[in-house]
This record gives C-alpha cells, structure tokens and sequence, in this order.
C-alpha cells in the first residue's frame, strides 16, 4: 500500500497524456480536490473534469484543467436517469480516450463502472477513489438496501479489470474497498483527505468567550449529526451548563439526507444557538470559537471540518467512526464519543467547556497532527506516489474491445 509517508520513485510526467476526472459536482472537486488537480495539471499534458456543473466549471479550468457537464443525477435512483448517465459518460470516454480514468466517490465509481463496461476504449488504468461509504453505505433504508448491491457488483466487475487502482481517505474504507474485489494490496493507496493550507490555516489563541464556543461545520444532513449536537445542546442546558452552539453550512436539498428548512429553523429559535449558514471565512470560524463538534454518524472519509479545526489549534469532539477515528486520538487532539449518542456528547462538552487548559493543550496537538501528514503538500505527495506506479504510455496502447 501507498502512503504518503513512503519514499517513492519520481513521477514521470510525460509518460501520460491525458487523464479524466469524474466526480459528481465541480463545487465538490473544488473544496476537497484542489490539491489532486494541481498536481495534475503540473504533470500530465492534458486533465478534462466531468461534473455537473453548479456554475463553478469555469473555476476548474481555471486552475488549468478542462471542464465537461455530464450530470449524474445526484439523490436520484431513477434507472432511466441512471443509464443516461452511463452513456453520456461512455461517448465521452470513447471521445477523449483517455489513458488515466480517476472516480472520485461512490456515486462516481459505479457509473464509471457502468460506463467502461460499455465503452470500446480501455484506459491504461482506472483509479477508484472512495471518499466515504456515503448514502449507500450507511443508510439502512429498503431502497439503499436494493440498490447498494447492486451498486458495489458494477465496481466489483471493474476491479476485476488488471488496470485498477484503489484509493481511499482511511483504512477502514480501504479494508471495504479492497474486500469488494481482487486487487492486489500493491494497487491500493491512502490519501490523508482533501489537505489544508497550515500557511492560511493558522493556529489562532483562544478566544475571550465568557460562555464557552461550540461549533459545527457541515453540510445540513442527517448523516452528518448536527440534530445529535443540537440534542446534546439541549440536555447541557436541562444541566444548567451553557454553551454557545454556532452551526455553519448550508441546507442541501440534492441530498437525500438534507434536514428540512423548518427543521434549521426552529434550531436558530433556540436560545444560545445560532445556524449561520455557508460561510467563506473558515478561520474566522474558528478564531471565534473554542471546540470543534464533528458528530457524524459515519460515511465520510477524511471530515475536511476536522482537519481544518485542528490545523486551527482547536480541540475536537468526534463520532469513534472511520476517518475521525483516524485522525484523533482520544485525550490527546480531542476526545472521542460513540455516534448517535447525545447523552455522551454532552459529557464530552462540558468537559471541555470547563477546561481551557485542556482545550489549548488538545488544539496544539491537533495543529501538530495535521503538520505531521494531512497538509494540501502531503495530499499532493501521495497523489504523485500514486500516479508514479500506474501503467506507462508506450508500447502499450488503449485497444478498442
């Protein structure tokens, strides 16, 4: 296995002409994949992104990679919708020819999956990227228990393909990813989450708050846990403990998972909390604040709010599920809770609450585990390790089935 740590051999830039990116939404390969298409776009003549376009295409050719729409319908299990996908994608794989196919989550990998199936060009490698188990891989609803199956067959049948690669953001996901096909463990590769900038992201003192900050960064989704903090928040006030609550994010109507508008409401009713929405000013944040609360009940790979927190010297309260688990080590960046449980939530709240020195102790160790491996440079290190052991353009050649 890859990691960023390992010494590796040199990227060899020339060996590779082109390379396709596919990914679900361009503002989605622009806050977590920056620091992949820049390395990319360094080394390789020619980078095309396909996304469904938000608007934001144009900030990803500006970063010097072509852009495409092709929109896979994300929340949607329509199966017309979904073969639609498939052949859109499949023509521009034919069109493009590309040597190097990267899926970046899930959603991505299958109709990638699906596509390559059905297209005549075959790339030189396929990268699949899991950045959490998702909707899929979490929900245990009728119709996730239906389609997930069905989902992870299509990248079984493309892992059988001698040509894979297999990335993830932590082990756990990786032991899934790898147990769902026979890849062999020198083709698989973690890469430390989407990075931060510890140059932008500074270690900030703490704030002067006469009643302790708590704050939650994330998109509004059931999966994510903000109704597990909110509760927590409630039970802390029934203890006569107070805390200021400061959700951040936007409500997501695409997702399956998005809490409802009246729901994100009434939490911006309740007395010391406050949901701001999407913010753009992520140190800000944190400058005001002094823990960070990421409750998510599992499927995300690296929580980006985690690491940009830590890279803020802010202590952190995390779900004990993969990618958190990672990254934190109970007592030492921050304390870790089961997920789903308000009741140990609280606990691990008021201690912290009631603690500075604890906290500033915890939020400079939090700093010092993002320097020692999960800056935008080591993600951009172990995409190079991962692109210098892919398959070389010479003599061989993509061949039409």
């Amino acid at each position: 296995m890859i990691r960023a740590s390992h010494v590796g051999r040199a990227y060899e830039s020339q060996v590779r002409r082109k390379v396709l990116v596919v990914i679900a939404e361009d503002w989605f390969a622009l806050s977590h994949f920056v620091p992949l298409l820049s390395e990319l776009v360094a080394q390789v003549d020619d980078v095309l992104v396909t996304a469904r376009s938000s608007g934001r295409l144009q900030d990803i050719e500006a970063l010097g990679a072509r852009a495409r729409h092709v929109d896979f319908g994300r929340g949607s299990l329509n199966p017309a919708r979904v073969v639609r996908a498939r052949s859109a994608l499949a023509r521009l794989i034919e069109d493009e020819k590309p040597d190097v196919v990267h899926a970046i989550a899930l959603q991505s990998m299958v109709m990638t999956s699906l596509a390559l199936a059905t297209s005549r060009h075959r790339p030189l490698a396929i990268v699949l990227h899991l950045t959490g188990l998702g909707y899929l891989g979490q929900s245990r609803s009728p119709m996730a228990s239906v389609v997930g199956p069905l989902a992870w067959a299509a990248v079984r049948h493309c892992m059988t393909r001698q040509s894979t690669w297999l990335v993830a953001e932590n082990d756990d996901d990786l032991a899934v990813l790898a147990a769902a096909g026979p890849v062999h463990r020198s083709r698989t590769a973690i890469i430390p989450g989407a990075g931060v900038d510890p140059a932008v992201l500074r270690c900030t003192q703490p704030p002067a708050n006469k009643v302790p900050r708590a704050a939650f960064v994330g998109r509004m989704l059931v999966s994510k846990g903000a109704h597990v903090l909110v509760e927590a928040h409630r039970l802390l006030r029934q203890q006569g403990v107070r805390i200021d609550l400061a959700l951040y994010g936007d409500a997501d109507p695409g997702s399956r998972q998005s809490i409802s508008q009246k729901t994100l409401a009434e939490w911006d009713a309740l007395p010391d909390a406050k949901w701001y929405g999407r913010t753009g000013d992520i140190a800000g944040v944190w400058a005001a604040c002094d823990m960070a609360i990421v409750p998510t009940l599992g499927g995300d790979g690296m929580p980006r709010a985690m690491l940009e927190a830590a890279a803020c010297c802010r202590p952190l309260i995390v779900s004990d599920v993969p990618g958190c688990r990672q990254f934190v080590r109970d007592g030492v960046e921050g304390l870790m809770v089961p997920p789903n449980d308000p009741h140990v939530l609280a606990r691990a709240i008021s201690r912290l609450a009631s603690n500075p020195r604890l906290r500033a102790e915890m939020g400079g160790a939090a700093r010092q585990r993002v320097l020692a491996g999960y800056t935008t440079d080591a993600v951009r290190d172990a995409y190079r390790r991962v692109y210098a052991q892919l398959p070389v353009r010479g003599s061989a050649t993509a061949t039409a089935r």
